[in-house]
């Protein structure tokens, strides 16, 4: 152990250079984004990493093919565009004709937004690409690392050593004059002076490389924030859930922000066989503590069981952050309250097992199909396409629902990934409006922007990439004629 530590030491210089890939969505870093940049349709894959500060690997694919240059444009929410970086110019890659790679040094954490402008026949634009700034890594060296650094620290040590002890014993002699014993003493004492400062170096180094490594446990690297649950019973009978947390993060505490008309988007999913799935919108509550937030739900009528919680929640810089729990409802409880009625009209429940990737039928005559590959490997980029079609194959009138005509939550049966997915990507609406809003009196004057909603068209695309293998279940939701439909599937990725 105290020669690993040693080698610290010496691997300060990698360890800036090395990144690798959970932010607001559970175990699923990378973010997508496909919609437009001015007119030029693109599709923006950012792969986050995963200390900070680190480099981001940034992809970027212009449909069109009529772009002549993309430049890319790390912007921190409170300082913007004035106080970010020059653009960094985004590389066509070798044998493409409209795929564009570019790299991004993320020197701080925090709410960040990738502004990606695109030049080409059709003029200027930009897409807002936000994304979180956090260290979810505490990177460990390899036994082979180990080794490298400790016969490359004991050879330059030795070497050190040795020329210290030779100059001071031969440097003043002439030429072809043997050392007298003196001097040889002198030699030797050197050597040792030599010896003691490289170990009481070393001794101070690695006191400090603790600090820092401690340091950023304690204080930088990003954990996980959970949420407190309490199950209630109202005056009329009704079951009602307590949600409480941190009002602020370690890494942001700017207030709440409105997010498809909500403060927070609540996920229910039964465990083991996900069988039931709600997405339910708690309230605020009367705050008593200005450091602790209070959310409260009536709760539907649910199943008894345990339940994996995921609660979405964006601030007013763009961060956006899903924190978890679990919740147990008991049999006596679950039997409180029968009327199943939502105290939200944007609430929705759907009890069923999910079914393997096939056609199924929907309320009011409609049917869901996914039209994808149900072949999928770990870290594949794809698009996740449904098709949901009236009893005679046309097309169903799509309306929006929470401001998209789509949703998508995919979480794998273990709950170590969840994530909610729109027809635009895994980026939120409000973190680009608000990243919009901060810049329109100046870089965004005379630029046109992406509308955040993708039209309403016949199939329901989400881009996304499966972080891991396993067995994931899929809920899709859309809404037509006023009703609130959900669809559940099951797959799994190799």
């Amino acid at each position: 152990m105290k020669t690993q530590r040693l080698c610290k030491i010496l691997a300060l210089a990698l360890w800036v250079w090395i990144s690798a890939p959970a932010q607001a969505h559970v175990g699923s870093p990378t973010v997508f984004f496909q919609g437009l940049a001015g007119s030029y349709p693109v599709r923006v894959t950012i792969r986050p990493p995963g200390v900070v500060p680190g480099l981001a690997q940034i992809q970027i694919i212009v449909s069109s093919g009529e772009a002549t240059k993309v430049t890319v444009r790390p912007v921190r929410w409170d300082v913007g565009v004035k106080g970010s970086p020059a653009p960094d110019t985004a590389v066509l890659v070798p044998g493409e004709t409209n795929m564009y790679a570019a790299q991004l040094w993320l020197m701080e954490s925090g709410a960040f937004s990738v502004f990606v402008e695109v030049t080409g026949r059709r003029g200027e634009g930009v897409a807002i690409v936000p994304l979180n700034s956090i260290a979810v890594q505490r990177l460990v060296m390899t036994r082979g690392m180990v080794v490298m650094f400790l016969v490359a620290g004991s050879f330059v040590a030795i070497l050190l050593i040795s020329v210290v002890g030779a100059a001071v014993r031969d440097a003043r002699l002439p030429p072809g004059e043997t050392p007298s014993p003196v001097r040889r003493r002198w030699g030797w004492c050197a050597r040792g002076i030599t010896a003691v400062l490289i170990a009481g170096g070393s001794y101070l180094g690695n006191a400090w490389w603790d600090n820092v490594d401690k340091d950023y446990r304690l204080n930088r690297l990003y954990r996980p924030e959970g949420i407190q649950t309490k199950l209630n019973t109202d005056s009329g009978g009704h079951r009602q859930l307590v949600l409480s947390f941190s009002q602020e993060s370690r890494i942001d505490s700017t207030p709440l922000a409105v997010d498809h008309g909500h403060l927070m988007h609540l996920f229910l999913i039964r465990e083991p066989d996900g069988g039931v799935f709600a997405h339910l919108h708690p309230t605020r509550a009367q705050q008593t503590d200005t450091n602790e937030s209070v959310f409260t739900l009536r709760l539907p009528a649910l199943p008894a069981g345990n339940y994996k919680l995921y609660a979405d929640i964006t601030r007013e810089s763009g961060l956006t952050q899903t924190l978890t729990n679990n919740l147990s409802i008991p049999a006596s409880a679950a039997g409180a309250e029968t009327s199943g009625q939502q105290a939200d009209t944007d609430d929705a429940v759907l009890i069923g097992t999910p079914e393997v990737l096939s056609s199924v039928s929907m309320p009011i005559g409609l049917h869901l199909a996914p039209a994808f590959s149900d072949d999928l490997r770990v870290n594949e980029e794809t698009n996740l396409v449904f098709y949901l079609t009236t009893a005679d194959g046309a097309a169903a009138p799509l309306q929006p629902y929470l401001g998209m005509y789509g949703h998508l939550m995919i979480e794998n049966s273990d709950g170590t990934v969840f994530n909610h997915l729109h027809p635009l990507g895994s980026v939120s609406m409000v973190s680009q409006r608000l990243f919009a809003e901060r810049e329109r009196a100046g870089f965004l004057a005379n630029k046109p922007l992406d509308q955040f909603c993708t039209a309403a068209l016949p199939q329901l695309s989400f881009p996304y990439a499966f972080p891991k293998a396993g067995v994931y279940r899929l809920w899709l939701q859309t809404k037509v004629a006023g009703q609130i439909l959900t669809g559940a599937f099951t797959m799994t990725v190799k």
